[in-house]
């Protein structure tokens, strides 16, 4: 039997208000190179702008640019948030009634991170492989800049200026408009401990204390995510690639997670790619973790960057290097 064809139908963005100049972190944060290259500019979520909140604004654009149906189009629904609302649950069930949908399934995902939108994709198209669902919502933010790195102590620290906020969501359907041709996915489990939540006081972040939860870099560990990074994500483009029986100078368009120029420097030369292929936002949104990529993809196509039937690359990695993420898209084929 042959299996359905899903497509990537659209996405659709929010972004918070608030504008953050450099001026807000340490002195000489626009000055710094490397690993922690800050932007221009960021944005940062209100201290009472919650995830659910981003995502039904984001909806709300993506239904009204599809003409989709909450009750009718939503079998599915994913979501990805780097900073959770509530300490035991996702935001999920809410995201459901603020828009007015009522899924068969409701997923949210605790992992994955940067690229969890491609992850939700693979999910997506299998369950709809397997069952008669025909359409899945997929939402991902990234509200750790405000809700984190805008404390008084972490906001002084070398990463601090890097992040910024935003939500982005995409529509995935039974459908030939958008093939989905080639998806890979890979966790290694090696790295899952080279990142984690630090404060200066040694305690867990479940418990009381004073001092503030950030992000702990080594020296050691920065260098090894370097390495990791840089090799990763053009090696996952070329598999899926060769799934998709083509080269990486096919690429029209390439869309990944942005974690600094520095990184997407070494991608497109990685790949040959030239530099208007690869587009990003960094220095107008800094690293937007999970969101970066459909936030991207809405902001190239705005910019007329794919034509129809053109040949879309999405892909990247998360947190030191513990997921990794690639797939290859027909974009607007039929």
């Amino acid at each position: 039997m042959d299996q359905k064809t899903v497509s990537l139908i659209g996405v659709a963005s929010h972004l918070p208000e608030k504008v953050v100049t450099n001026e807000f972190f340490a002195p000489g944060a626009g000055a710094r190179r490397g690993m922690f290259t800050a932007p221009t500019t960021r944005r940062h979520v209100a201290s009472d702008e919650t995830a659910a909140e981003m995502i039904a604004k984001a909806s709300e654009r993506l239904f009204a640019k599809l003409r989709l149906d909450p009750i009718r189009d939503v079998d599915i629904l994913f979501t990805n948030v780097a900073v959770p609302d509530q300490a035991f649950t996702g935001c999920g069930a809410e995201v459901a009634s603020r828009i007015g949908c009522r899924p068969r399934w409701i997923v949210d995902l605790h992992n994955t991170g940067c690229v969890a939108f491609i992850y939700m994709m693979d999910l997506a198209r299998m369950l709809m492989q397997a069952t008669d669902a025909r359409g899945a919502l997929l939402c991902t933010v990234q509200n750790a800049a405000g809700r984190v790195f805008s404390e008084p102590r972490l906001r002084m620290k070398s990463q601090a200026p890097v992040p910024g906020d935003g939500c982005g969501v995409g529509y995935v359907a039974v459908s030939d408009f958008s093939p989905i041709v080639s998806l890979v996915q890979r966790c290694q489990p090696e790295f899952a401990s080279d990142m984690s939540a630090s404060a200066d006081d040694g305690r867990r972040y479940w418990q009381p204390g004073t001092s503030p939860i950030g992000i702990g870099f080594t020296d050691e560990r920065v260098a090894a995510i370097i390495e990791r990074g840089n090799r990763i994500v053009p090696e996952i483009i070329k598999e899926a690639c060769r799934g998709a029986g083509i080269q990486p100078r096919d690429i029209q368009l390439l869309v990944t997670n942005q974690p600094n120029p520095i990184f997407l420097r070494n991608w497109r030369e990685a790949l040959e790619l030239p530099k208007e292929v690869h587009h990003d936002t960094f220095d107008m949104y800094g690293n937007l973790f999970g969101a970066g990529i459909p936030i991207n993809l809405e902001d190239a196509l705005a910019h007329g960057k794919l034509a129809g039937g053109g040949v879309l690359a999405l892909g990247g990695f998360s947190h030191a290097g513990d997921y990794a993420a690639a797939t290859i898209i027909r974009w607007g084929a039929r």
